[in-house]
């Protein structure tokens, strides 16, 4: 007989975990919190320090956050995965990186689709002929970020399966908890069929969980008392981020073409370059390393006053922009400047940049994702002077490495309050060597667990310092492989 998998969250890893499965002719159900497509504030959650500012960054329905997201591609660097540095012990993934690597090359040919951009263009370099600035190698290496012209979204993915497949979706449906048989056997997911507010169990042989950053752990610390098997696993800790913001702003020297690295333009997408720190490097910033983007500016103007409303035209999503925003727009030139170039990259040759940083955060044991009660979780995610500081050394070694380049060089004050989530969140479910340090194995199934896997931005013990979207979809594959493995 035919085993039954039943996949949780039809998110950027479920959907591609769900209807990869489906193209293996195995019976897949695939379950999802929303009934339509539209940005998810969890009602049931508790921020104790610092609250993710934007609705886009979380998303439900099927595609999940994928709906939302803008399909920026990078990848994890080889230090994030099989360092051998102390600083790094808790921190790489129980895998080789030549492992994650070939799944990076089968995730990009997924995500692509029509798309003629690779892996090659993710990990090359700007074009010396429309870039006049002279990075200095001694201390930083270039970091590339490809955008798709056509970002994927797994509900597409998801809908093909369903058509041609058999793939069977039950939307609208807030699961509670796996229940179990003995503690190292899952049998059903137990939660309630929000359409008509009845419980209702899904009995299914093998089970994956795919329900995001924050997501997962919840499932995972509502079933603890279904199981021994989870009692003493750290589900909520080692939380981190990528926080980013503008932290500086600078006048050239002359004036320069920075074409290629604001963004360089292939068929069908376009990549960007930021800076990071080289291994050598990381001591100057108590072994953080960060990613800096350079963007066009018009003047030196902080552009904090206007952080919010960028926020909320990013969330437009090519909806109708409201007069009163098209009207502060017009009220600063800086802004719309910045936001028409950063789309279409109709400017390359620039007097003032402005720099744009994606700061890395190495997790703690400490809890970070909790129980609360009747269903309610406590989240402790936040942004701690330390990383501050580093990323006030970053900053500063940037300018020092390169200061014959520029003519005024201002260091925003307060950076802390300047940094926020980038909706990235993870570690909440950790991939690691054993059960004292992570929820997960090199397999993406948890320790002492038969037949339940997380596969998604929680097992991400590392996320690097950039965008993850790309690393989820590799290890969804890897995910996929396991699974059918078993079978």
């Amino acid at each position: 007989m035919a085993k039954k998998i039943c996949v949780i969250g039809a998110g950027l890893a479920g959907g591609i975990i769900a209807s990869e499965l489906s193209k293996k002719h195995h019976d897949v159900t695939l379950l999802e919190y929303g009934a339509k497509k539209q940005p998810y504030d969890g009602d049931n959650e508790k921020w104790i320090y610092d609250k993710p500012k934007a609705s886009f960054t979380r998303g439900i329905g099927l595609g999940g956050t994928s709906n939302f997201w803008h399909g920026g591609l990078t990848i994890l660097d080889k230090i994030d995965i099989d360092s051998n540095s102390l600083l790094f012990k808790n921190t790489k993934l129980p895998i080789k990186y030549s492992d994650l690597y070939d799944y990076y090359n089968k995730a990009i040919d997924l995500l692509k689709g029509t798309g003629v951009y690779s892996l090659m263009d993710i990990e090359s370099c700007p074009d010396s002929a429309g870039n006049d600035f002279n990075i200095n190698n001694d201390y930083f290496d270039y970091k590339g970020l490809v955008y798709p012209a056509s970002p994927f979204s797994s509900a597409n993915a998801i809908a093909k399966a369903v058509k041609e497949n058999g793939l069977s979706v039950i939307d609208d449906f807030n699961v509670k908890k796996i229940n179990f048989s003995n503690h190292s056997h899952a049998v059903s997911v137990e939660g309630c069929n929000k359409t008509n507010g009845l419980n209702q169990k899904i009995n299914a042989d093998i089970f994956i969980i795919c329900a995001g950053g924050l997501g997962s752990p919840k499932i995972l610390l509502e079933s603890k008392q279904e199981t021994s098997a989870l009692a003493d696993m750290p589900i909520g800790k080692y939380l981190i981020d990528h926080p980013t913001g503008f932290v500086f702003k600078a006048k050239l020297r002359n004036r320069m073409c920075l074409k290629n690295i604001f963004g360089q333009f292939g068929n069908g997408y376009r990549t960007q370059y930021g800076f990071k720190l080289k291994q050598d490097g990381l001591d100057l910033t108590d072994g953080l390393n960060h990613i800096l983007f350079l963007r066009p500016a018009l003047t030196m103007k902080d552009p904090l006053i206007y952080d919010f409303l960028k926020r909320r035209l990013v969330g437009y999503k090519g909806k109708r922009i409201k007069i009163t925003d098209i009207l502060y727009l017009l009220r600063h030139p800086d802004l719309l400047f910045d936001a028409v170039n950063f789309k279409y990259g109709l400017f390359g040759t620039t007097e003032y940049i402005s720099g744009l940083t994606f700061t890395e955060q190495l997790p703690d044991s400490h809890n970070r994702i909790e129980l609360a009660g009747n269903n309610k979780f406590s989240i402790k995610w936040k942004i701690s002077s330390a990383e501050c500081g580093s990323v006030e050394k970053f900053i500063k070694t940037f300018f020092n490495a390169h200061s014959d380049m520029f003519e005024n060089f201002e260091i925003y004050p307060g950076i802390g309050n300047r940094l926020e989530s980038a909706g990235h969140h993870s570690g909440g479910c950790r991939m690691s060597f054993d059960s004292s340090t992570g929820v997960v194995d090199s397999d993406l199934k948890i320790f002492g667990v038969d037949n339940v896997f997380v596969s998604d931005g929680s097992v991400l013990g590392y996320s690097g310092h950039a965008n993850t979207g790309l690393t989820i979809s590799a290890l969804a594959l890897k995910c996929v492989d396991q699974v059918h493995s078993m079978i």
